[in-house]
């Protein structure tokens, strides 16, 4: 059931950005128990409501028997409709201006910009072939060219073959001065506390050297976010993680806004988690490549992308239509 639901990717997603009416939605479906079914405003036919599916002003929504459905609305408010209920949609009045509806704009944006009528009409027949990292080149993975919520930024990188261990240096972006050098055996670490203190909205760059391997290295910028941007973009992710019950919707909407305020490299960890949870879900693996793209793994973000068509065309060939809902 739960494939089931998250084949029908790009229509049940946001059906909305290629739908013939061109107003917003008004919320989302983030978990739907027992049978529920939805009419589209205009409409006289009904249709099962799925995870994910958007919802309209207008629309009406019925449960049946033990049955359940949950709305996220852009003010941050998770409706539930219990058994046996029917209930037509009506705009809900945000009692204040927050992050809620900053994350709600930028899910909505990235959404109607990734998910593009020429994605819905791609059918890939084989996915790109897993090739690996080329062993002789070093490549900084995290932080890459992001803003970072994180004081103690994660560095991560690809492992080099024959390397004898990596000096990792951080420095100015507009100066030669060097903040800090140590030199690792791993290709992850996390920014130690004893380390001099990140500036908050201060861009730096990190440079990784594989040492004894010529050539194999390779540097990026990152900037912390002041800590209270960083604290209100977590809040905002927190209520929305309690409000959404199914994580790769959570996981879409957390990414969209994470994004939207330039932390890159939040934002694919979290696209990441959600892959990691449902490997055959495209939506994740369309936004992730797009970011991919974005701080300049271009390699990475083809083959993510191949994945990504991979499985919505694998979808299809099961019979799961891919249309538009309304």
């Amino acid at each position: 059931m739960r494939l089931f639901v998250f084949g029908l990717i790009i229509a049940q997603v946001f059906a909305g950005a290629v739908a013939a009416r061109a107003e917003n939605p008004i919320g989302v479906i983030t978990e739907v128990k027992g049978t529920v079914h939805i009419k589209r405003s205009g409409k006289g036919s009904w249709q099962p409501a799925r995870v994910n599916m958007p919802v309209y002003a207008g629309d009406v929504l019925k449960t049946g028997a033990k049955a359940k459905v949950v709305v996220w609305t852009p003010n941050g408010r998770a409706q539930a409709l219990g058994p046996n209920k029917t209930v037509s949609i009506v705009p809900v009045k945000s009692v204040r201006d927050s992050l809620w509806r900053e994350v709600w704009t930028s899910f909505v944006g990235r959404m109607k910009s990734s998910f593009s009528e020429e994605s819905l009409a791609t059918v890939a027949a084989a996915r790109l072939p897993n090739s690996d990292l080329d062993k002789n080149r070093l490549t900084l993975l995290s932080p890459r060219n992001t803003k970072v919520l994180d004081e103690r930024p994660n560095f991560v990188w690809s492992k080099v073959e024959n390397a004898k261990g990596y000096r990792v240096v951080v420095g100015f972006f507009d100066g030669d001065r060097r903040v800090w050098e140590t030199v690792v055996d791993g290709t992850s670490f996390r920014y130690p506390e004893d380390a001099p203190k990140l500036k908050p909205d201060k861009v730096y760059i990190c440079q990784v050297e594989a040492i004894g391997v010529p050539g194999a290295s390779e540097s990026a910028w990152f900037s912390v976010l002041h800590p209270v941007e960083a604290r209100d973009i977590r809040f905002a992710l927190q209520q929305l993680r309690i409000r959404t019950t199914d994580f790769v919707a959570y996981s879409l909407m957390a990414a969209s806004f994470l994004e939207s305020r330039g932390c890159y490299a939040d934002a694919i960890s979290t696209l990441q988690a959600a892959i990691k949870q449902a490997p055959k879900q495209s939506e994740p693996q369309f936004l992730l490549a797009n970011l991919y793209e974005t701080i300049g793994l271009t390699s990475f973000a083809q083959r993510t992308r191949g994945e990504a068509k991979y499985w919505l065309a694998n979808a299809r060939s099961l019979g799961w239509q891919v249309a538009a809902t309304r």
